[in-house]
């Protein structure tokens, strides 16, 4: 499956849908805040996945979500997020599947307790591709590093670490810190321990907060295109 931010163009500082008249994130957004249904808002389910990615997570040179969780910034986009609303979305998906993308989406626009209980309930019922890291992050950013390492151990090796130290070795760079460079991109990859380290040490204002959040967004972005396989499988 191409990347989920495949979709999207940005131009004249608006980002746009692919293919789709060009629809603008920003009037997605605002049909899902007014209570249009996530089915009915007349776009292809990934389509409407990358757009709510999107909106979370920004385009390159965002800062992402913060290192702490905080008040959602959209509110009235919590019934669009539900397991309820993507079962319509996503009718053929296991109902696992759709838990673990809600928790995704859930976390990425902070609504914290959802999140945290669709991670919980989709890991109970045995998706164990995606809910568990998702469950790690909500616990860094809770914060509590100590329930985050335990979910992380039981994520153990994850296909996405691979592709994540890859990617982050240019933002590592750019910020000049070779001791966090080699401790969260070493022989084994990425290190999901040192980024709770990171995290935690953070203070707001520094440049390791900088970097943190930058590496955090690459973080969530590959989860996301990996949590979206998992539900069309054959993209």
């Amino acid at each position: 499956m191409s990347s989920l931010w495949d979709r999207l163009t940005i131009a004249e500082g608006q980002s746009r849908l692919r293919g789709t008249g060009e629809r603008t994130v920003e009037d997605v957004i605002r049909c899902l805040e007014a209570g249009d249904l996530p089915e009915s808002i007349g776009l292809a389910p990934a389509d409407l996945i990358a757009v709510l990615a999107f909106d979370a997570l920004g385009g390159p040179g965002s800062p992402g979500p913060s290192l702490v969780r905080g008040p959602a910034r959209r509110p009235r986009l919590e019934n669009a997020l539900k397991e309820e609303a993507l079962s319509k979305l996503l009718p053929g998906a296991s109902r696992p599947v759709r838990l673990s993308l809600a928790a995704a989406l859930f976390l990425i626009h902070d609504f914290w307790d959802a999140g945290h209980e669709a991670a919980q309930v989709a890991g109970d019922l045995g998706e164990d591709q995606s809910s568990a890291y998702w469950h790690g992050i909500a616990h860094r950013r809770e914060p509590d590093p100590g329930n985050a390492s335990y979910w992380f151990r039981r994520v153990g090796r994850h296909a996405v670490f691979t592709p994540l130290a890859r990617a982050a070795r240019p933002i590592l760079e750019d910020g000049g810190d070779d001791r966090w460079a080699s401790r969260l991109i070493g022989q084994g990859g990425w290190n999901p321990s040192a980024m709770i380290d990171l995290c935690a040490g953070a203070r707001a204002g520094t440049p390791e907060e900088t970097l943190a959040r930058g590496l955090q967004r690459l973080e969530m972005q590959i989860l996301m295109d990996h949590t979206a396989r998992s539900v069309w499988p054959e993209a």
